[in-house]
């Protein structure tokens, strides 16, 4: 395992060279690292934003919390895996890079942003909330049916951190600074929780959108809209930004998003297949494998969640070629579902 970033195989740094691009291809990465993404998008990401000299930590002492995260991802998920985790690392990293982002944010949000997205998901199971609460889960007893996966995903995480000296990131930093950190990263990783979706989306409308379109216009808003600096809205902003790079797959180049789609797809049809054979409740019914349309089902989730989400969020950070990609997608998945095609692609295109 490599000892330092300059230890990278040159292969995968080659592939990492393009890590800033949109465009940059996970999948390319996660065949070439044998499903370990996550450490090495990790180390080029977490460098080029000076997160171990914020933290005070050494690369091996970073390189060592990678590999332990990583580790709890569960690779045998088709989508909550590692690579996801190295995705929204990698989108997270994208929007922190736009301007009106990198004006609002403090590094102390930077790095919490970076290492929510990073453990944001760990040790999924691969079935949704809905899913452990019905069958009982020790999750859900210990969770009260709340919250349950994003309060694991978030306890876990420090649990693994701070249990040992080697992997430890925090330990060089002084209480006020990792209570601080610590809080920041507890709220982006609960942010992900899709019942609360509306909830953030319109706080963040209201109190950064519409207050920014009047500062715009020149209108005396009593509500200062350069307020963005303000803490209260700089967690509306960090929320946003976890919560879109959490479910950026439909604004991804085509190719990239159909993967993702499948693997999706492929991960709700295996909960529908042991609802069943539980005799459980189904709790998504139209992710059947015998009957599913896919491109309904992204139809469905890019009119329900997507578009309005990333309309407030493009507004905001300026992501012109993300829009683009989404008009895109969402004119695939229609054409497919006008040709009443139910799959990923239409049969000539595989």
């Amino acid at each position: 395992m490599p000892i330092t970033i300059n230890d990278v195989p040159p292969c995968i740094s080659q592939l990492l060279d393009n890590e800033e691009s949109w465009d940059f291809n996970i999948f390319e990465l996660e065949a070439i690292t044998h499903k370990r993404p996550l450490v090495y998008l990790g180390l080029k990401v977490f460098s080029r934003f000076g997160v171990c000299e914020f933290l005070n930590c050494s690369e091996t002492t970073l390189r060592a919390w990678f590999q332990v995260i990583e580790a709890n991802y569960h690779s045998s998920n088709a989508y909550h895996n590692s690579t996801h985790a190295a995705d929204v690392l990698h989108a997270t990293a994208f929007f922190l890079g736009k301007e009106r982002v990198k004006g609002s944010l403090d590094q102390l949000d930077e790095v919490a942003a970076l290492i929510a997205a990073t453990v944001h998901d760990v040790d999924h199971p691969g079935r949704t909330n809905s899913f452990l609460c019905n069958a009982g889960s020790e999750l859900a007893v210990l969770y009260n049916d709340t919250a349950v996966l994003e309060s694991h995903h978030t306890a876990l995480a420090f649990q693994l951190t701070v249990k040992d000296t080697k992997c430890n990131i925090f330990k060089n930093i002084d209480r006020n600074h990792y209570r601080t950190l610590r809080q920041a990263i507890i709220d982006m990783v609960l942010a992900t929780e899709m019942t609360k979706h509306f909830e953030h989306v319109n706080k963040f409308v209201n109190s950064i959108n519409k207050p920014m379109a009047a500062e715009i216009e020149g209108s005396d808003c009593e509500c200062n809209p350069a307020g963005k600096n303000f803490p209260e809205n700089q967690i509306l902003i960090k929320r946003m930004m976890i919560k879109c790079a959490d479910v950026a797959n439909p604004c991804r180049p085509l190719d990239l998003c159909i993967e993702w789609a499948g693997r999706i797809s492929e991960e709700y049809f295996a909960q529908t297949d042991e609802e069943k054979r539980q005799g459980l409740p189904v709790v998504m019914p139209v992710f059947d494998r015998n009957t599913c349309s896919i491109p309904k089902s992204q139809i469905s989730f890019i009119d329900y969640f997507i578009t309005d989400m990333f309309d407030a969020w493009d507004a905001f950070a300026h992501l012109p070629a993300l829009m683009q990609h989404l008009a895109d997608n969402y004119k695939h998945w229609k054409t497919l579902d006008d040709l009443k095609c139910k799959s990923l692609r239409l049969p000539s295109d595989s």
